[in-house]
Order: structure tokens, then C-alpha cells, then sequence
């Protein structure tokens, strides 16, 4: 059965990079098949993995009806362009959302996207998904799963809130994940323990990665994750977290 490793948060608090870096982890300890779903809107993931996307899935869904040919199904004809544009890399398949859907009526369309997604996912042991703030592609139905959810936040008033409404809106669309977890991503210190205690009544758990200026340097230039030095303190961080919750599975 798949395992859905959830990724949401504020735009800006970094969880797409910590994304990319639990798609590095699993493909260096080799734990494949794993399926890579970039499924926010301003799209960051392929840059981050080193991967060239040609086609999303929202090009895929906008041109569906325009471009379907005469005699072919809905159905068989999104299954062939969805397969399409799954990026295949060295260790993981990634496949990009894009944009939200335009005017008009998407119906039909979503609800085959929805079944061809999930009969996909099927196939891989493991389901990394950037998502955003928003949660619109859960909200829809298209991606119905999370078992492993990062809640991701700096230590700004607004990165919190976020993350508290994300939480709210998880509760109000009934998934319940084995593990919510926060993420304070670009620490410079963990929370007094009042502060922790409170936020605590709303997460299963609360983890730290520290800010690293060695890694900002690096990010600026525009590196991937695959490209980091071993030693990279962010990396060795968040590694470990990952170790924490994610061995477990393996």
C-alpha cells in the first residue's frame, strides 16, 4: 500500500525545499518506487529535484476536450497524456499539478483525473506531495490520502497562523492523518515550553530546522538538493527528522 508524505504551509516557509529534500532521502536509501506530486500552484519542486518538466497536468486537463481525438474515450485518452508527463528521474517519477483551473466547467475531467491519479499513486511505495497553503487538490478529491503530514512554519505570527488554519482545514475535510506534524523551518531557537505546550494541543508532534546560511548561499545560486555536500548542517537536520518519522515505515 502507498504512503502519502504530505507537505503544507505558507508560501515562502520553505517547504518545498524540505520536500525535495525527503524525495533525496528515500531515493539515496533506495526505498523506491517513489512518485514526486508538485502540487502547488507556483510550482518550485522540479528545480529543486534537477528535473525538466515539459507538460503539467493542467495543460494535460485545459486542452483535454479541445484536443480529444474522435472515436477515443475521456477516459483513455487523459490516461495516455497523464502518463505522459510523468517525469521519470534517477530514483523517483515526478509529475507537476500547475495551475488551478480556468473558467468553465472541469467536472468530467477532474473526476477521471481524480481515478487515473490514484490508480498511478498505486504503483509506488511512496507519495511525496508538495501541496499548498490552500489544500485545493485534497479539497477536490484528487489526492484523497495523507498518512504523514509536515505542517511547515517559520516563527513569524502569520507562518503560525497559517499552519493553525491548515490544521483547521484538514479536521474540516475529514482526513486524518496517522501523524500531523510542525515544522519550524529557519529556527534561530525552539519555543519556550508554554508555547510549545500550546501548540502541541493541535499537533502530534513539533520539530526544528535551523536556519543555515551555508545553505542560503547555496540555494541563491540555485542548486538542486542532490547537488548539497554531505555534510550540509540543513541536510544532517532534517535527515534526521526524517529518521524519526519515516524510518518506521521502511
Amino acid at each position: 500500500m502507498s504512503y502519502f508524505i504530505v507537505f503544507a504551509g505558507k508560501g515562502g516557509t520553505g517547504k518545498s525545499t524540505l520536500a525535495a529534500f525527503t524525495v533525496k532521502y528515500l531515493s539515496e536509501r533506495k526505498l523506491g518506487p517513489v512518485l514526486v506530486v508538485d502540487a502547488d500552484p507556483n510550482y518550485c519542486l522540479p528545480e529543486l529535484l534537477g528535473v525538466e518538466i515539459k507538460e503539467t497536468v493542467a495543460s494535460v486537463r485545459d486542452n483535454a476536450l479541445k484536443e480529444k481525438p474522435e472515436g477515443m474515450s475521456l477516459d483513455e485518452w487523459l490516461e495516455i497524456q497523464i502518463n505522459r508527463v510523468v517525469e521519470e528521474a534517477e530514483g523517483f517519477d515526478l509529475i507537476v499539478m500547475g495551475r488551478p483551473e480556468g473558467s468553465g466547467c472541469y467536472c468530467a475531467v477532474n473526476n477521471v483525473l481524480k481515478r487515473i491519479l490514484q490508480e498511478i499513486a498505486e504503483h509506488y511505495r511512496y507519495i511525496v506531495v508538495d501541496n499548498e497553503a490552500g489544500m485545493e487538490h485534497i479539497s477536490r478529491g484528487i489526492l484523497n490520502k495523507v498518512d504523514l503530514l509536515f505542517i511547515v512554519s517559520t516563527f513569524t505570527k502569520t507562518g503560525i497562523q497559517a499552519a493553525l488554519r491548515i490544521n483547521e482545514l484538514i479536521k474540516e475535510l475529514n482526513i486524518n492523518p496517522e501523524k500531523k506534524l510542525l515544522i519550524i523551518n529557519m529556527a534561530f531557537r525552539e519555543f519556550e515550553d508554554s508555547e510549545e505546550e500550546e501548540l502541541l494541543k493541535h499537533f502530534d508532534s513539533i520539530y526544528y530546522v535551523f536556519f543555515d546560511k551555508d545553505f542560503l548561499k547555496l540555494s541563491e545560486k540555485g542548486r538542486n538538493v542532490f547537488s548539497l555536500p554531505k555534510g550540509e548542517a540543513i541536510w544532517v537536520n532534517f535527515k534526521w527528522i526524517l529518521e524519526e518519522t519515516v524510518e518506521q515505515k521502511i
